[in-house]
């Protein structure tokens, strides 16, 4: 499950699926967003949204609006950094896990990319890291075009065999 815009999830609903569910993937965005009377959104304080409680997969820009040393005490945070890669952060630590090269045409969709890499590495099996470094692949494929990107299982297949971690 990925929670997208904010405003279509209530706390309530939210909180009754991490009870139900294994695994729930959320974009911060949709939990921070604030709709104004004239019609503008602006990003609020995740501790004054009523997801709080709830947290998990943030940007480095997102991150700004959490307390990120409380947060990694109860779950599991990785914060995308575009073109920097990714960093994953739990209780026991921190790793940042390394980016792919990419010749950026189109930034639309690499972080879609990211998120859909790395659930779809966690749905197969692997572990956060892992799965996360997957998600950096999607990424930087996904930038890398212009349009709906095109994959090849083949060279994840490749990519997989040279993964790399290094602690933060």
């Amino acid at each position: 499950m990925a929670v997208g815009v904010g405003g279509e999830i209530l706390p309530e609903t939210l909180e009754k699926m991490v009870d139900n569910c294994s695994a729930i993937f959320v974009d911060i965005q949709a939990l921070i967003r604030v709709f104004e009377t004239n019609e503008r959104v602006k990003l609020g304080l995740i501790k004054e949204s009523g997801f709080y409680h709830l947290l998990p997969c943030v940007s480095s820009e997102e991150a700004l609006f959490m307390d990120m040393e409380k947060v990694r005490q109860w779950c599991c945070v990785v914060v995308t950094h575009g073109k920097d890669g990714c960093g994953i952060y739990r209780k026991d630590g921190k790793i940042k896990i390394e980016p792919f090269g990419a010749n950026q045409m189109d930034p639309t969709g690499g972080r879609d990319s990211f998120l859909g890499g790395f659930v779809g590495g966690l749905v197969h099996g692997l572990g956060v890291h892992d799965a996360a470094f997957v998600g950096n692949f999607f990424g930087s494929l996904s930038v890398a075009q212009i349009g709906l990107p095109k994959f090849d299982l083949r060279l994840l297949q490749d990519v997989m065999k040279e993964k790399t971690v290094v602690a933060l």
